[in-house]
Parts: C-alpha cells; sequence; structure tokens
C-alpha cells in the first residue's frame, strides 16, 4: 500500500480524479451485473415453468406462472395475458409483450453510457495530469537555470518521470473500464435475447391454451 500511496502523491491531484472515475466505474459494474445476472435466471426459469404448464394443457397455470413473474418481468407477461383473455390474435400479444420487453432492457441499459463515458475520460485525465507536470517541470528548470543551480537537468527529468505516472494511470483505468463495459454489454445481448424468445414462447402458448379459459366481461371480442 505504501507504494501506492507514494504514487499518488507524486501523481498530484489528477490521480485522485482519476481514481474516483475508476471507483464510479466499478460500483456502476457491479450494480448492472448484479441485476442482470439475477434476471436472465428468471427468464430461463420462468420460461421452463411456462412450457411445462402449457405442455400439460393448463392455462390457469399458464396465466399464474405469467403474473407471478419476478423482477421487471410481470409487465412484459401481464399485458400478454390480458390480451389474450381477451381473444386478441396471437400477432397483437407478441407485438404488446414485444414492446414491454423493449421497455425492461432500456431500464436494464442504465449505466452502461456512463460507464462508457468514464473509460473514455479517464486517458485526457491522465493527459492533462502529464501535462501540468512537465509544465512545472519546465517552470522549475527555467528556475534553476536562471538562478545559476546545477542539476537542473536532473530536476526536470524527474518532474516529468512523475508527471507520466497519470498517463500511465489513465490508460490503466481505461483499459479496465472498457472491458467492464464490453462484459456488460455481452451479457445485455444475452439478456436481450432471453426476453424475446420468452415472449414469442409466451404468446404462442397463450393462443393455444386459452380456449380452456373463457374471455373476461368486457373484452373487446365481447
Amino acid at each position: 500500500m505504501t507504494w501506492v500511496v507514494s504514487l499518488f502523491e507524486r501523481g498530484g491531484a489528477s490521480m485522485f480524479a482519476i481514481a474516483c472515475i475508476a471507483l464510479l466505474g466499478i460500483t456502476l459494474f457491479v450494480e448492472r451485473f448484479l441485476t442482470l445476472r439475477g434476471l436472465v435466471p428468471d427468464v430461463r426459469a420462468l420460461g421452463r415453468r411456462v412450457r411445462d404448464a402449457a405442455g400439460a394443457g393448463d392455462m390457469a397455470r399458464v396465466l399464474a406462472h405469467c403474473s407471478e413473474a419476478q423482477h421487471s418481468l410481470a409487465p412484459v407477461l401481464g399485458r400478454g395475458v390480458e390480451l389474450a383473455m381477451r381473444g386478441h390474435d396471437r400477432d397483437e400479444i407478441h407485438a404488446v409483450m414485444s414492446r414491454e420487453g423493449r421497455r425492461l432492457v432500456l431500464r436494464t441499459r442504465r449505466g452502461l453510457g456512463m460507464l462508457a463515458t468514464l473509460g473514455t475520460m479517464s486517458p485526457f485525465l491522465g493527459l492533462l495530469g502529464t501535462v501540468l507536470g512537465i509544465m512545472q517541470a519546465l517552470h522549475d528548470l527555467g528556475e534553476a537555470t536562471a538562478t545559476g543551480k546545477s542539476g537542473g537537468y536532473a530536476v526536470v527529468s524527474q518532474g516529468v518521470a512523475e508527471a507520466l505516472i497519470t498517463t500511465a494511470a489513465g490508460i490503466v483505468v481505461a483499459v479496465v473500464l472498457v472491458m467492464l463495459h464490453q462484459a456488460l454489454r455481452a451479457r445485455l445481448t444475452q439478456v436481450v435475447l432471453e426476453i424475446q424468445l420468452l415472449v414469442e414462447e409466451v404468446a404462442d402458448h397463450l393462443v393455444r391454451t386459452r380456449g380452456d379459459v373463457a374471455p373476461v366481461e368486457g373484452s373487446d371480442d365481447a
């Protein structure tokens, strides 16, 4: 830990800004990753339950599974159940559930843009710290030369070396955040595909098995 503290002290204020960006980016990644990690198994488990109930011809269980969906899946499937019980056709049921599914995907994408922005910002903050450090080193060299002090070039070389610390730190943070962002994008792609498959399967099962349940009163086809 001592060398880390030493790097921060030698890197200057830019190091603290880069550290804040890294902390914020990692926090965003953990929060989004936990959300997506819990959503994928729920979608798959719900799909299996719906398939089993539909295969047994039990419309009541299909409706129950859709209505009791976990997380944010209930609004997606609930609209499909409502339309199925009112006698709407498969295309309309699928279209409405797909629209609700896209809303769910938009909510799960929250934070990805910020994570990408943080990964883009960190190298520029590192370069800013380097530029400021070099300016200070050249200023020190000018003062040493003007006063006739020896070791001027040693002073400036040391200052430039310390200034480059922020560039290295910014690049490292950028690489880490870009990798985390790509991991989240890959996970989100999987979530989108799982939701699309679930919506299609549920739409098919609702249309096939709804004959066992009479449309609700006041439906569009009544």
